[in-house]
């Protein structure tokens, strides 16, 4: 039995701000920091500290190529992310002195999976297997 999170794959860039941007106004951040993310990395993440099998596939541009190499540092199977995307999708997170964030989220390379992709990844797992989704990649049939 095999887990195969076909999952987003994410940039966090994390700023610290007094308060929330208002429309039309510039505020400077206090700091900022970056983190991989993507609810998919974190489940991925998530079940291989379980001691689960892990396989994930998705998404990312040369710039998130940090991500696989987390992921795989933690034990997860990463020959299904492929690398060609434009840009790996990103998270823009404000955090706020009170601890309340908003998070504006850009999908980039998670929007550009294809079904070929989705068909090549699927051909290594069988009915006995597990499926994990987050419904933060393309391709994905949501109800109406």
């Amino acid at each position: 039995m095999k887990f195969l999170n076909f999952g987003s794959l994410n940039i966090d860039k994390v700023y610290t701000v007094p308060r929330f941007v208002k429309g039309g106004e510039t505020l400077s951040s206090v700091s900022c920091a970056e983190y991989p993310g993507g609810k998919g990395l974190n489940q991925s993440i998530a079940l291989a500290r379980s001691g689960s099998q892990i396989f994930h596939a998705g998404k990312i541009g040369k710039d998130g190529l940090f991500l696989k190499k987390e992921l795989a540092s933690e034990g997860v199977c990463v020959e299904g992310i492929y690398e060609n995307g434009l840009i790996t999708g990103h998270a823009i997170i404000q955090v706020a002195s009170t601890g309340e964030n908003c998070i504006l989220l850009y999908g980039g390379a998670n929007k550009e999976i294809t079904f070929e992709q989705i068909d090549k990844v699927l051909e290594d797992f069988n009915s006995d297997d597990f499926l994990v989704l987050q419904n933060e990649i393309n391709c994905i049939d949501l109800p109406n």
